[in-house]
């Protein structure tokens, strides 16, 4: 039959004998499992046709006798009709129809319609298994199930056939798994008047409950009921299964009295579901209660009701209940088997408790039971996951010494265990012994091994394994060459790693999640980050699906490398593609914005972590804090670890480390000794690294003496010993202080202590002598660093480099920076700012650049404060070009403008008339969040006013007072003060008017330049009109507006009353100085006749040491002179 369906094609006769060969057939009784509401002929089944003088027995030979010679016309001329159908009339129908669809030109109706009839005969002569692969093609030819059921319908009358048929192709629907079509043809047999069977129904039911479809148990058996189909034990069973999966186990008690209401008694197949479902549920004593009542209504439990209980409890690791019921088996007289002990051997082993499974070995032989390969390799197993070869060596001995022949598995599971424990001699001895003794050796004992030999870094002995692999002609999979994989990232082979992957892609298999997991994973290990994302976006193009790990491992790899943004707006990208990130990658992310200093961050994820349901660990709490302290929220993170005491055991030893070492960082010692105590009070044992901390602290803040009194003090009481680190801390105190002998002395002693000093001790005495000018004293050290972890790292280097750059030896810098290249030393970038920094200092600015530019190309991570020396520098030299441009690298680098960058450009563009670049700065800073001082926008509306360009300077003011840089006031004033200064005296004093009409208070200087302005321009009555403006305001003169007044009103010869001011400044308690004298003074020289104050000035001048007492024997006007001369040099050597 299967070329029926190619057979539908040949569509161009027809088949009038099809109609005649099978038009009647007799009645036939019904089969045992359908019921039918058609009624059947009532013609006389015992009477035989006689039109060719025949009996029935001879007719049937000589259909068989034509059928066997292909006579086939003959039948056309038969008519006959059995009461009976036997398998040799389906017999004969099936080798018609096989010859029949062989015949060209056939139409499709024709070939169904003979497919249907021969359906039929097979069902009454009860050949169930043709007539299922009969409708299976059928159904598969039409597609339709209406159309199927429409079919076997049409045929139905004719052939007298039996309902039985429709259960049978439910069946075949249901056994393809095409649930809905089952349904359907349940539906139509209701629609013809016909019934499935119960068997059929539950088979229904099963199917519906195995397959998850959104079809409800409860809606079919309803209609059963409709259609009064009545449900047997079968039935119920499967609904209370159902029940019990729902966890509704009071519904499936209820379920289970009613069915003995009914008539029904649960058998101990009901029983069996319901402790499956206890035990799967973790009800374990609701289980032990049911086998009692299962006892009480006279239902036995068999050794398989224990077998499953105990099955279940081993599963749910709890192997010792389980021994517990084998103990109450033996009490209720029924006998565990090998299956028993099989189980409980094999879920203590899974436990790690393999010294029991081998007793329940000796019990088990004990009682006469025989153990098979199940029993041992369970036993093999449990011993090599304990890493105890040599016991599972003896347990496959004793395997084989019971007459059982080791199989592939028991070979497997040792060969493994022998390869991880790095037995290699033994596991070659073990597979070899295997190919002797037949035994195939497959692919999962394969892949064992090299994963074994893979994970003891025994790499090339593994790709020689998989060749051998590969001459077996086995195949390696995938999960082969994931182990590979993994193990040669492991060591850092990257490049053979990638060569697996494309010998994957040649043999024709691709690469699965787990290995672009571990290809993911060691990229990140490695820090080769930009490799990982590119790894996992072929991984995403592959159609792999993420997990968790892969996403968590690049969320943390971004935040280490710095990239915290990045990491955030990834796990964004994740959470919208379906992915959501669990406890795990909210942490990596706390963790990212705390290492970096970012608390404000850190707490909004911790925020949002707590918002969607996941529960801070003390991982969470410890980064949070670590972000606080490191963004230097000192105050606030005290305040958050003392609210962390109202969490059960959220603050530890590292939680008050950390802040402890902030506050020693910070210089806060006090604080620092403060949390010792109160570690100590709350039962908080301080640790060595509490000790070094505190040491460390007073060390930096240069109580080095302190220290080391607290060390001795904390070693005698046996808190802490004396280590290296304490020693280090030590060493650098005594130099950062400019000891340098003691602390070659306690280096010293850190020899006799035999606590050998590292690099990083040597580092400290090194940028000790650097820091002091003594950097010549370091080429005494550096041949000690040979035996110090491979020499000199990149710390010394970039010190000796910094303390080069300083003296700007740049000849030594560049050789310096030639030893690390030689070396294999990747610089980073305090080598980049420590090369730049000797190169600026040297005044070489153009090489500067360059050096920049070279570190760049080679991939060198360049920071903001190297772009801000050059930026700075270019801007001193006048070379404004240039700093845009770094400027534009900086932005293309992702590093943001910070402060004194961008003050560096505004005030060499404002000083060049760069007005327009000048204000862009500017706006650049205040969309970065940075707020620029007021002075540079005013420095910026002065240089507008005073090149003309009035418009453009109020919209700068207007900006000022948009962004909030400062008060309105100050922004009015300082527009007031930049129309005064270019002499715009109208515009100025119309401004301060509306200023006053909007009732801002103009500032001192704004007042001070306007009358600066008037008395420049002969107007002094105006300007002390301005004098009663301030005091309007509330405000008082100055000495700057005292002297400008005072300076106006002897420039225009009112000496009375520049007099006066001169007077009430000194009530105010203003001391004059050299531009007051120089006024008073000039007015009183350019006056003809002598003038009566000038004693005043003369004796002010005498007690302020101007001028001798010897000078006032002598002329006034030639005094006035001298002291006139004084004041000029005394202003003139202050300029200087």
């Amino acid at each position: 039959m299967s070329g029926l369906s190619s057979l539908v094609s040949h569509r161009n006769g027809a088949i009038s004998l099809l109609r005649l060969s099978f038009s009647k057939f007799g009645c036939f009784s019904r089969v045992w499992f359908s019921s039918g509401a058609v009624k059947t002929s009532k013609r006389d089944d015992s009477a035989s046709h006689q039109a060719f003088g025949v009996s029935g027995f001879d007719m049937e030979k000589s259909i068989y006798n034509i059928l066997t010679i292909d006579r086939w016309g003959s039948l056309n001329h038969m008519d006959y009709r059995q009461a009976r159908l036997r398998p040799v009339h389906g017999k004969l129908a099936l080798k018609f129809l096989k010859w029949v669809v062989k015949q060209p030109g056939l139409e499709t109706d024709h070939i169904v319609q003979l497919v249907c009839i021969t359906t039929h005969i097979l069902v009454r002569a009860r050949m169930y298994d043709p007539a299922k692969h009969i409708l299976k093609e059928l159904s598969l030819m039409s597609g339709k199930s209406s159309f199927v059921f429409g079919a076997l319908m049409t045929t139905y009358r004719l052939c007298n056939s039996n309902p039985s048929v429709y259960d049978i192709l439910i069946r075949v629907y249901l056994r393809e798994g095409m649930i809905q079509d089952s349904l359907e043809i349940f539906r139509l047999m209701g629609l013809y008047g016909f019934n499935p069977s119960v068997y059929t129904c539950n088979a229904i039911l099963g199917s519906i409950v195995k397959s998850g479809e959104d079809v409800s148990v409860w809606s079919f058996l309803k209609e059963m009921l409709k259609r009064k189909i009545c449900p047997d034990v079968a039935t119920f069973n499967i609904l209370i299964n159902v029940l019990c999966a729902e966890g509704s186990f009071e519904k499936s008690s209820y379920l289970m009295q009613k069915m003995e209401k009914s008539g029904y008694a649960p058998t101990i197949v009901t029983y069996n579901t319901v402790l499956h479902w206890y035990c799967k549920k973790g009800r374990f004593k609701a289980a032990i209660e049911l086998l009692d009542h299962m006892k009480s209504k006279g239902v036995d439990a068999d050794v398989c009701t224990y077998n499953m209980l105990i099955h279940d409890l081993c599963r749910s690791n709890r192997s010792a209940k389980g021994y517990l019921l084998l103990r109450d088996m033996r009490k209720r007289m029924i006998h565990p088997n090998e299956v028993t002990y099989n189980t409980l051997i094999n879920g203590f082993s899974n436990e790690g408790k393999v010294l029991i499974a081998s007793q329940l070995l000796n019990e088990m032989l004990s009682f006469g039971l025989s153990p098979n390969h199940v029993t041992f390799n369970a036993l093999i197993d449990g011993h090599i996951s304990e890493g105890n070869y040599k016991e599972a060596l003896k347990m496959f001995y004793m395997m084989e010494a019971k007459g059982l022949t080791p199989s592939e598995v028991s070979y497997g599971v040792l060969l493994d265990g022998l390869c991880k424990n790095a037995e290699f001699d033994l596991a070659r001895g073990f597979y070899m012994r295997m190919k002797r003794n037949g035994v195939c050796v497959g692919r999962i004992t394969y892949t064992g091994m090299v994963d074994g030999l893979c994970k003891n870094g025994f790499l090339d002995e593994a790709v020689v394994l998989l060749n051998e692999m590969s001459k077996d002609g086995i195949d390696p999979d995938i999960v082969t060459y994931s182990a590979l994989i993994s193990g040669f990232c492991k060591v850092g082979r990257f490049k053979t790693a990638k060569e697996i992957v494309c010998r994957i892609y040649r043999v024709g298999l691709s690469p699965n999640g787990i290995i672009y997991s571990t290809l993911i994973y060691n990229c990140c290990r490695m820090g080769c980050l930009k490799e990982a994302i590119r790894i996992y976006e072929a991984m995403i193009l592959e159609g792999h699906t993420r997990d968790h790990f892969t996403f968590n491992v690049l969320v943390t790899s971004l935040c280490k490398a710095g990239k915290v943004a990045e990491a955030k707006e990834f796990m964004r990208c994740m959470t919208s593609d379906g992915i959501l990130p669990n406890t795990v990658s909210f942490d990596c992310l706390i963790n990212g914005y705390g290492n970096s200093g970012e608390g404000l961050k850190a707490f909004s994820v911790f925020d949002e972590m707590t918002k969607v349901g996941h529960h801070p660990t003390f991982f969470t709490y410890g980064s949070l804090l670590k972000g606080l302290c490191k963004g230097g929220h000192l105050r606030e993170a005290e305040k958050f670890l003392k609210s962390l005491h109202a969490v059960p055991a959220a603050v530890d030893t590292v939680m008050y480390n950390t802040l402890l070492t902030a506050m020693c960082k910070s210089g806060n010692l006090a604080k620092a000794v403060s949390l010792f105590g109160e570690m100590v009070q709350r039962s908080i044992l301080p640790d060595s690294y509490t000790y070094t901390s505190l040491i460390s602290g007073l060390c930096r803040k240069g109580k080095t003496v302190i220290a080391i009194l607290f060390a001795k003090e904390a070693e005698a009481r046996g808190n802490v010993l004396p280590n290296k680190v304490m020693y280090t801390c030590f060493v650098d105190g005594m130099f950062k202080a400019g000891q340098w002998k003691a602390g070659i002395y306690f280096r010293e002693q850190m020899d006799n202590l035999g606590h050998t000093p590292d690099i990083v001790t040597t580092n400290a005495m090194i940028d000790g002598y650097s820091r002091m000018g003594k950097i010549e004293k370091t080429n005494d050290l550096l041949p000690e660093m040979g035996n110090q972890n491979g020499g000199p790292n990149l710390t010394t280097y970039n010190i000796l480099l910094h303390g080069y750059s300083k003296r700007k030896d740049v000849s030594t810098s560049f050789l310096l920076y030639r030893s690390i290249i030689l070396n294999g030393i990747l610089p980073d970038k305090l080598t980049c700012h420590s090369l730049v920094l000797g190169i600026c200092e040297s005044n070489m600015l153009e090489i500067g650049l360059k050096i920049l530019k070279a570190f760049i190309c080679r991939g060198v991570e360049v920071d903001r404060y190297t772009f801000n020396m050059l930026i700075s520098k270019c801007c001193a030299n006048g070379e404004i070009n240039w700093a845009f441009d770094l400027v534009k690298v900086m932005t293309s680098l992702g590093i943001s403008l910070d402060k004194d960058t961008c003050d560096a450009m505004v005030s060499v563009l404002n000083r060049n008339h760069r007005f327009q670049e000048s204000r862009m700065v500017l706006h650049e800073m205040s969309k970065q969040g940075i707020s620029p001082e007021s002075r540079k926008y005013i420095g910026l509306i002065n240089g507008l006013c005073r090149v003309g360009d009035i418009k453009t300077a109020f919209v700068v003011r207007e900006e000022m007072i948009a962004h909030k840089i400062c008060p309105p006031n100050v922004a009015e004033s300082a527009m007031v003060r930049a129309l005064a200064k270019c002499g715009k005296a109208d515009e100025a004093t119309l401004l301060l008017r509306f200023m006053l009409k909007m009732k801002l208070v103009p500032t001192i200087a704004s007042f001070t330049t306007l009358m600066h302005l008037f008395c420049k321009n002969g107007n002094v009555i105006e300007a002390l009109e301005l004098r009663v403006v301030m005091s309007n305001c509330g405000l008082k003169l100055d000495l700057v507006s005292y002297n400008v007044l005072i300076t106006g009103l002897c420039a225009k010869g009112d000496m009375a009353l520049a007099f006066e001011l001169y007077e009430e400044m000194k009530g105010d308690g203003f001391l004059a100085n050299a531009t007051t004298y120089k006024a008073l003074i000039s007015g009183l020289l350019s006056r003809e006749t002598a003038f009566s104050m000038a004693d005043i000035i003369l004796k002010d001048l005498l007690a302020r040491g101007f001028i001798t007492s010897m000078s006032l024997s002598q002329d006034s006007h030639r005094t006035l002179k001298m002291a006139m001369e004084k004041l000029k040099a005394l202003q003139s050597n202050k300029k200087d």
